[in-house]
């Protein structure tokens, strides 16, 4: 269905007994002490699948599979013991050394995940892929003989796959970057695997929180905002005000995610099984950019929504004027905020959980508290190269201004005197190179 077909249905929509959010988010409320992390196994094996367009043939499995490598290798290798060594080395404990050898056996992970968290993430990411091109497979490097068999049988078992796209990127410019970065993880195998829970941890937060940060920005399609992190290194003195106030900003705008996605479910037809999810900017473009009489009469259908939503959350009518789209859009999503922002309610303590699970889950390595300095959103040595190394791509090197465009694509910002420590660093890890004593001349090479 079309953002139109949506809003044309909005006004009859049954608004249900709870709050509920099914996209968009890679979190949902913290219902424990427990901290969940996402499987990133299974997280990378759909990333991988909708990248490649590959999928497990009907009726596969890693059992059948385990099978038919016992079967294919024992033919040409005669030894006694060797079957049990084949077990031990590549498929016991969860065939952990199988999914060592190369990405492609993640394939046997994708819909394994066991979490709603790990659903979630896989979900979200996966959606940033759907709309852009198939990723070119790397081949596997200093495969032995018994791993290039095994990646051989693999082939029998794996079909081509044209996974469905029911989800609009709520982040097109952030959807960009993540499949270049993938794409470039993809042609180095090795480095991948090493680095995977870095990048789906590193991708998880980046996308929660310009997805947060850009989330009351409704009125035109998101872009990367400023969001500004110092070297866990580093002092966060008093006058550095982007850094000291960046953390507390994002989590004030977190607060609206639970909420104003939970209206936005109802804008696209939660009940309808063939109806496309549209981002809240798409809604209101498309009502603009109608003819005045259509326009008028999806704005009617979304008053009524209006009307049906606030008196089944027990809200007093909205009182101020609702002539325009930008006001319609105005009073459903501070319904939704009011909504959640009710004392003493079931609603408030919901949100706080979920605000909860971004800090504690999402975001937990990207905060540190510096005490006097207060807290502060961070990048660690090993984030900062894997960054590094993405933002430079597949060129050799770039010149640092470059670099420092490239993390913002990516939603990472730093200010000037973060930017000198981050040469200071390169010059000490060994992948800084002066053309001259200009800083244009400046520049970094990647380290893979």
């Amino acid at each position: 269905m079309s953002i139109k077909e949506n809003l044309q249905a909005v006004s009859e929509v049954a608004i249900k007994d709870r709050n509920f959010v099914n996209h968009f988010l890679t979190f949902r409320q913290q219902r424990g002490e427990k901290i969940s992390d996402p499987d990133v196994m299974a997280v990378a094996g759909e990333l991988l699948s909708i990248a490649w367009r590959k999928a497990l043939k009907k009726g596969a499995s890693l059992e059948k599979y385990t099978q038919a490598c016992m079967d294919r290798l024992s033919s040409k290798v005669a030894d006694d013991e060797f079957e049990t060594l084949l077990q031990h080395m590549y498929f016991n404990d969860d065939a952990r050394g199988l999914f060592q050898v190369s990405p492609e056996f993640m394939l046997f992970k994708a819909g394994s995940a066991s979490s709603g968290n790990t659903r979630h993430v896989g979900s979200v990411l996966g959606n940033m892929l759907l709309s852009r091109p198939e990723v070119t497979q790397g081949k596997p490097e200093n495969l032995n003989f018994l791993e290039a068999e095994l990646l051989d049988e693999l082939q029998s078992f794996v079909s081509d796959f044209a996974p469905a796209d029911a989800t609009e990127d709520y982040l097109p410019f952030m959807g960009d970057v993540f499949a270049e970065d993938l794409s470039l993880l993809c042609s180095y195998p090795s480095y991948m695997m090493q680095n995977l829970k870095a990048f789906v941890g590193l991708y998880n937060f980046l996308y929660s929180a310009q997805l947060a940060m850009n989330l009351r920005s409704w009125r035109t399609e998101p872009t990367s905002k400023p969001l500004y992190f110092i070297m866990d290194t580093e002092r966060a003195s008093s006058e550095r005000t982007y850094v000291r106030e960046a953390l507390s900003s994002l989590i004030d705008y977190v607060e609206d995610l639970f909420p104003v996605l939970s209206a936005l479910e109802y804008l696209n037809q939660p009940d309808n099984k063939e109806s496309i999810c549209y981002p809240l900017w798409k809604h209101y473009q498309q009502i603009e950019a109608l003819p005045a009489d259509e326009s008028y009469e999806l704005k009617s259908g979304l008053k009524r929504f209006l009307e049906n939503y606030r008196n089944a959350r027990g809200r007093e009518p909205w009182s101020e004027e609702l002539n325009t789209t930008e006001d319609i859009f105005k009073a459903i999503t501070a319904t939704a905020r009011e909504i959640f922002r009710q004392a003493r309610s079931s609603q408030l303590t919901v949100n706080r959980k979920v605000v909860a699970s971004f800090e504690t889950e999402v975001a937990r390595h990207f905060i540190q508290n510096r005490k006097r300095g207060g807290r502060v959103l961070i990048m660690n040595q090993d984030y900062l190269l894997l960054l590094t190394n993405l933002a430079v791509g597949s060129r050799e090197k770039l010149q640092y201004q470059q670099l420092i465009e490239e993390f913002k694509r990516r939603g990472v910002w730093f200010d000037q005197q973060s930017q000198q420590a981050l040469i200071e660093f390169y010059e000490r890890v060994g992948n800084l190179e002066r053309m001259s004593d200009s800083g244009d001349a400046v520049y970094v090479r990647k380290t893979i």
